[in-house]
């Protein structure tokens, strides 16, 4: 299975092409099917999140909002990579604050925790060019759960 890819440049449509692009891999023959139903659930949510991230809080100052999303099966597991053009963030720094501050079942704020929960690798970094790029794997064999701070 090849990945998936898609470039957004209206970020009214990001989360529900990032769904389609989901709805896609599960609707090709031998797509997600080496993968289980919750690791591919998982995935989508994840990805979902981010999505949701860039479009409530990324600054893009005066550019054109352009939000590049690859996604593909690879063997146990779903690779993710999203590339975009914000001012970005310190993703280990709001991870290590929302870890140690939040209080217990907030209303906001758990997104990035869940996400990092979810994935198995997830790396977070400014490129040579100038963009910033969201990898993310999320395992057959990991248990989520496990890593969830409440």
């Amino acid at each position: 299975m090849e990945s998936v890819k898609q470039r957004f440049c209206e970020l009214s449509t990001l989360v529900a092409g990032v769904h389609q692009i989901f709805d896609q891999l599960c609707g090709d023959s031998g797509g997600y099917a080496c993968l289980d139903e919750d690791t591919f659930y998982r995935a989508k949510l994840a990805a979902h999140e981010w999505a949701a991230n860039l479009v409530q809080h990324a600054s893009f100052d005066n550019r054109k909002p352009e939000v590049d999303v690859d996604v593909w099966p690879n063997g146990n597991k779903i690779e993710c990579v999203f590339e975009d053009n914000s001012d970005g963030f310190d993703l280990d720094s709001i991870l290590e604050q929302r870890s140690n501050g939040l209080s217990p079942l907030p209303e906001r704020g758990m997104g990035l925790l869940m996400l990092s929960a979810c994935t198995s690798e997830l790396s977070y970094e400014k490129t040579e060019g100038g963009i910033y790029r969201l990898r993310f794997s999320v395992h057959s064999e990991a248990d989520p759960w496990l890593n969830i701070p409440f």
